[in-house]
């Protein structure tokens, strides 16, 4: 079975569609969220273990790296998920998500609670 280049390229923007339209490929991207962009601390996670930076806001998302209590990472944003904050952070090459509980700016973490939600 072949197809002509017009028939491709239809095929393709209507799985594009099919795909991003559908909003199934953008949730964990377009969550209601907002900009944070300050560093903040990794902490409320005993010292001998490690925060894990995750390649989506989810705890069953694949964990890309991992990062020691009390380093100082920077926070790009948060967005709200679930009834909890998730926020994506950089610490050197490391960059990914994590949960908001487990960071600190100031006496308040991340994961206040939210009345609009």
């Amino acid at each position: 079975m072949s197809f002509s280049n017009k028939s491709r390229k239809a095929i393709l923007a209507t799985a594009a569609i099919a795909i991003f339209g559908s909003g199934i490929a953008l949730t964990e991207a377009t969550a209601a969220g907002y900009y944070v962009d300050d560093n903040a601390r990794t902490a409320n996670f005993p010292n001998w273990d490690r925060l894990n930076i995750r390649k989506w806001p989810a705890s069953h998302s694949t964990k890309v790296a991992q990062v020691r209590r009390g380093k100082t990472v920077y926070v790009e944003r948060c967005i709200i998920k679930s009834g909890s904050d998730w926020c994506k952070i950089r610490k050197g090459w490391k960059y990914g998500w994590v949960n908001g509980r487990f960071l600190r700016s100031g006496p308040h973490t991340f994961s206040s609670p939210h009345p609009w939600y």
